[in-house]
């Protein structure tokens, strides 16, 4: 065990961008070794990570740790607000209630993978007359379960 490492003095706050897969669409998820995944995730033929995006200053990661009985959990949230559209109230219409795993890039560039096959996250959606950046639209979140916290991905 090793002393805090030094925070670099220009690390920025907040998520730059995600992608995402179904859970189904994955072949190969690697094992996580002291938090961290070096070979790609390998999906099934007919699978892509999807590009997601959120309203500025709208997209927030967290996982706050809980105990229980069973130990410590992390609850995972990825949560998001888009603008309302057809485009968007018909993906998000296929998307509810599947399960996925989240690909999350930093502003700093650090990219995570928040999900597993065993604890896939869950998509849900709700539409809101509230605005945020001065538009209607829809309050998105994938989450889920996790026995530890969203391991580094570095491939």
């Amino acid at each position: 065990m090793n002393d805090f490492p030094s925070a670099p003095e220009d690390a920025i706050a907040g998520l730059a961008s995600f992608q995402f897969v179904e859970a189904v669409g994955i072949s190969v998820m690697p094992v996580p070794i002291l938090s961290k995944i070096s070979t790609p995730v390998t999906l099934k033929t007919g699978y892509s990570w999807k590009t997601g995006y959120s309203a500025i200053d709208s997209l927030e990661y967290s996982e706050p740790a809980e105990k229980s009985h069973n130990g410590v959990s992390h609850h995972a949230t990825l949560k998001g607000f888009v603008a309302d559209q057809a485009g968007i109230i018909q993906l998000f219409a296929e998307m509810q209630s599947k399960w996925f795993i989240v690909q999350l890039t930093d502003n700093d560039g650090l990219k995570r993978i928040a999900g597993n096959l065993e604890s896939p996250l869950l998509f849900i959606s709700d539409f809101e007359t509230q605005t945020v950046s001065g538009q209607k639209g829809h309050i998105f979140s994938f989450s889920g379960e996790l026995k530890n916290k969203a391991p580094i991905y570095s491939i």
